[in-house]
């Protein structure tokens, strides 16, 4: 029972190994400012802007001569306060999309960790007590295994998460 506790846990975490190996970046364009409106109304970006600040918002709308975006967050808020601002075509290179935050994968995956290693733990306990016998080391396995491939399954979602979207270049016209 022990070496086959050991086994699955090595084996779990070799395919996590190569899925994490294998994550792709995010996908890069490089667009035109005409053809910038189907890829970013209406979603999440982060940019810097002018060179000296750096704003989180969702845009509103892609105007000849600006970007209209509600900001939710701004490292210059004189510049650049939170709100509806227009932002002139000429202070932007590059916008990032749908780029998630926090950090829901890691929480999920380590509640889930911590919940099945309860079970199993309790499982084998039962199962020591009723059969007379008491296995510390697989006990421990049995409860800290799962943590660590919880903890390893969120980090790999949440980091998979945090790679997504898009990162667009603006090309000169």
């Amino acid at each position: 029972m022990k070496n086959a506790l050991v086994l699955r846990q090595t084996v779990a975490v070799g395919a996590l190994a190569c899925l994490i190996s294998t994550q792709a970046p995010a996908e890069e364009l490089r667009l035109h400012w005409n053809e910038l409106a189907p890829v970013v109304t209406g979603k999440k970006v982060w940019m810097p802007v002018g060179g000296k600040a750096k704003i989180v918002g969702t845009v509103e709308a892609v105007e000849p001569a600006s970007l209209r975006v509600q900001v939710t967050k701004t490292s210059d808020r004189k510049a650049y306060p939170k709100g509806l601002v227009s932002i002139p075509r000429s202070e932007i290179s590059s916008i990032q999309v749908n780029k998630p935050a926090g950090h829901k994968g890691l929480i999920i995956g380590t509640v889930a960790g911590i919940g099945i290693a309860a079970a199993a733990g309790a499982t084998i306990g039962a199962i020591s007590r009723n059969e007379g016998t008491s296995d510390p080391p697989v006990l421990a396995a049995a409860i800290a295994g799962p943590i660590a491939i919880g903890l390893a399954v969120g980090w790999l979602i949440d980091k998979a998460a945090h790679r997504g979207g898009k990162r667009v270049t603006l090309i000169a016209d």
